[in-house]
């Protein structure tokens, strides 16, 4: 297995938790839940993209100044990040439930990948 590429499948497991789940709430759900859902998906998608792009841009031999660039870029977005939830609930009056639905597509997508590893990594004799 390559682990490299762990981030990136990652990435598109979440972002078919996403896809799926964005017409589904569309369909099921009142506007408020699915466009909590569409905003928080989106934010943690972005936030994610971001932190990926940040660490691939690393130049991790100089890590005294590479380990205070990565919290700095860190708690930046956190802050972003609850600055724009706040106004989310606050102007976009979404639904705080479907806000946090939206957000939890990430660790979503990892329960997927662990699930498919598991999977992946059976022998034969066990199926």
């Amino acid at each position: 297995m390559k682990f490299e590429k762990v981030p990136g499948v990652w990435f598109v497991m979440s972002g078919v938790v996403y896809i799926l789940g964005l017409p589904a709430c569309v369909v099921l759900a009142s506007p408020g839940f699915a466009l909590g859902f569409g905003a928080g998906g989106g934010l943690v998608l972005l936030n994610a993209w971001a932190s990926s792009n940040k660490i691939k841009k690393a130049d991790f031999p100089h890590k005294s100044s590479v380990v205070a660039s990565l919290l700095g870029s860190f708690y930046l977005r956190l802050l972003l990040m609850g600055m724009c939830l706040f106004g989310f609930i606050r102007y976009l009056k979404v639904d705080p439930i479907g806000l946090v639905t939206g957000l939890s597509v990430v660790p979503a997508g990892l329960f997927i990948l662990l699930f498919l590893i598991f999977i992946a990594n059976r022998r034969p004799e066990e199926v």
